[in-house]
């Protein structure tokens, strides 16, 4: 009867037909998630010695394969259509025969007899969980009758009056008086059990009622089964005398059922070609993914072995400035900016540039270099007063008689930003008159005393203090910045700064409001000689 049963349509998922051209989703996550658990790099090369290059996968070259395969995948998956179709057209022309209609029948038989079966494995669902049900019931029952002496409320209740009499009557202690008290607390207590115990019972007695009615429903079920499998056997016996007529219709079926499993088996074996090459163009490009890490785990070793080595060079450098300055005389630049300060003021207002006339007329005799061999040696220049003839006619011109300069006012008293930076620098105030000069000179000598004496560290140096300057400038132009962004541009000049501006204050260090500062921020009637950096003249 088995071979008489035709065989039916196979589904794509049976075929192993998945769509050849759709690529696996989440592909590539499987892959990056997978390389979470790859080895360590460390296992796979060794980071000290050079990395074998390694080529990446051409993934133009895999595609074109693939392309192929899925070429040819859609012929034999039409060619295996074609012969499937001639197999339902064989098969249907058969529904309106005697064997079509047997089929038919049958295949209702089975329908129903299959909906039976499942009906019947419903209840029988339910008949479990009445049984279990009843099991928990008897088990609460026993456990709850374990803990009472007594089965009915009327035998409690005996008790207890029997106790009662047992108090009035007969003369205790007190301590027996309070424990007859707490057997009857206990005896009125146990009342509630023998109630939950009664319930119990009763819900004993539904569940055998409930069992008996579903155990009624399953015999009835297995009634209708037994019938429908007597009608099959009848039809199934009919079916196989028919099929014994129609052996040249099986033996065309049997030849397409043949071609169509051939179909089936060179398709999954182009399927299976094609798996293998994904798998092998995966282990490719994941042993260049391994490369790759490779040699950015090495690059990473080289870079931190350069990196300590520079910064081992950096602090030998450090090392050897630290060592330098400490042969050097504490607080030496400061001594210097003193006298060049000082110097300056004495230079400048002091002895009203005489000084520093002098100094420029020796300097540029210094710089004069005699001329050996001159061969102009023994001439002088022609003058019109000396010479009777010139290169010229005619009378000369009348000298003009030039106006006397007039005496340029005494402008106020100027120092430049950079004088005032460099008080700031040793911790002093600067002169903002001619007649505090004397008293700056002064302090600056002092000053310079006071560093001599001073061990090295023991106060910031001028180059801290620059330093420290510079940083407050940064964080207030940030300050300003952010303030006149908020403000939206209030205040006029757009955010300038001005030396006139009330804002404006001194670089000295610990200037306090008793210093005059009519001058600051004012033009100057002469352009005052501006001091060379301190830099240059030591």
């Amino acid at each position: 009867m088995a071979e008489d049963k035709p065989k039916p349509a196979a589904t794509a998922t049976e075929n192993g037909e998945a769509d050849a051209t759709t690529k696996p989703e989440n592909g590539s996550k499987q892959q990056r998630k997978g390389r979470d658990d790859q080895k360590p790099i460390e296992e796979l090369y060794d980071l000290s010695k050079p990395i074998p290059r390694v080529e990446k996968p051409n993934k133009v070259e895999h595609d074109a394969k693939l392309d192929s395969m899925n070429a040819e995948f859609e012929k034999l998956k039409t060619q295996k259509n074609k012969v499937q179709e001639k197999i339902e057209a064989a098969m249907g022309a058969g529904k309106n025969t005697e064997m079509g209609k047997a089929k038919d029948a049958m295949q209702a038989l089975r329908s129903k007899k299959g909906k039976l079966i499942e009906e019947k494995r419903s209840i029988r669902a339910k008949l479990d969980a009445l049984k279990a049900q009843g099991d928990k019931l008897v088990k609460d029952k026993k456990d709850a009758k374990s803990t009472i002496r007594f089965t009915s409320v009327q035998e409690i209740d005996a008790e207890i009056a029997k106790l009662q009499r047992q108090q009035e009557t007969t003369s205790m202690s007190l301590n027996e008086e309070k424990k007859l008290i707490k057997e009857m607390d206990a005896l009125k207590a146990s009342k509630e059990k023998i109630k939950d115990v009664k319930e119990k019972d009763l819900g004993l007695e539904d569940v055998k009622k409930q069992r008996t009615i579903i155990n009624n429903l399953i015999k009835d079920k297995d009634k209708e089964i037994d019938a429908i499998t007597k009608e099959m056997d009848v039809i199934g016996a009919k079916m196989k005398a028919m099929s014994e007529k129609e052996t040249d219709k099986k033996s065309s079926l049997d030849g397409l059922f043949k071609e169509r499993d051939k179909l089936k088996k060179d398709i999954s074996a182009l399927l299976k070609a094609k798996d293998n090459l994904r798998d092998e163009y995966r282990k490719k490009q994941n042993v260049w993914w391994d490369y790759q890490r490779a040699v950015k785990a090495q690059k990473k070793i080289q870079y931190e072995e350069e990196k300590k080595k520079r910064e081992e060079e950096r602090q030998a450098y450090l090392k050897k400035l630290e060592e330098e300055e400490l042969k050097k005389i504490p607080y030496e630049e400061e001594q210097a900016l003193c006298d060049y300060l000082a110097d300056y003021l004495e230079r400048t207002y002091v002895n009203d540039g005489a000084a520093a006339e002098d100094t420029k007329v020796v300097a540029k005799k210094e710089d004069i270099v005699a001329v050996k061999d001159d061969p102009f040696a023994g001439f002088t220049p022609v003058t019109k007063k000396t010479e009777e003839e010139y290169f010229g006619k005619g009378k000369g011109k009348k000298k003009r008689q030039r106006a006397p300069k007039k005496a340029e006012a005494a402008g106020p008293f100027v120092l430049s930003v950079d004088s005032f930076e460099q008080f700031g620098l040793i911790g002093l105030n600067p002169p903002t008159s001619l007649e505090g000069v004397p008293q700056s000179i002064k302090e600056l000598r002092e000053k310079k005393e006071w560093y001599k004496q001073q061990p090295r560290g023991s106060v910031p140096t001028a180059k801290d203090i620059r330093k420290q300057n510079e940083k407050n400038a940064a964080k207030l132009r940030q300050d300003t910045s952010a303030s006149g962004s908020s403000s939206g541009g209030k205040g006029g000049g757009g955010g300038k700064f001005t030396l006139s501006s009330d804002e404006f204050v001194p670089l000295g260090k610990g200037a306090s409001a008793t210093v005059d500062a009519s001058s600051w921020g004012q033009k100057p009637a002469a352009a005052a000689e501006a001091p060379p950096a301190a830099a240059e003249e030591t």
